[in-house]
């Protein structure tokens, strides 16, 4: 049998044990989201995000850029369905929080993630 999300457990930079569907899944999600993509020739060229590109923009920019970048990061996965951006809030002069819905084969599983776009 064919099983696409058998992957390892990962907590706290350690191995625990083999896990697949929906948990292996909410792993995959949260490493697209944290991957950049075209740094890690390891990964496809589909894999990743492209969140340095809102490095040095302008909140207002990052703000409409970052929902299109995080369906789009997700939607390269053939097992992702949906992407829905509920909110991205301005947490301070750097930080962008973005919430929301990825809904695939194995169930819906929250986003919560944290975009830099400026080091001041």
């Amino acid at each position: 049998m064919d099983n696409p999300t058998l992957t390892y457990q990962v907590k706290n930079g350690r191995i625990l044990n083999k896990i697949d569907g929906h948990e292996a899944m909410i792993q995959a999600v949260d490493k697209i989201l944290k991957t950049e993509r075209f740094v890690y020739p390891i990964y496809g060229n589909q894999y990743g995000n492209d969140f340095f590109e809102l490095f040095g923009k302008s909140f207002d920019y990052a703000t409409v850029e970052v929902e299109r970048m995080v369906k789009e990061a997700l939607l390269a996965d053939d097992r992702v369905l949906t992407v829905t951006v509920d909110d991205v809030q301005v947490i301070d002069r750097t930080i962008l929080k973005v919430h929301g819905l990825c809904t695939t084969i194995y169930g819906d599983i929250p986003i919560e993630s944290e975009v830099s776009v400026n080091d001041a």
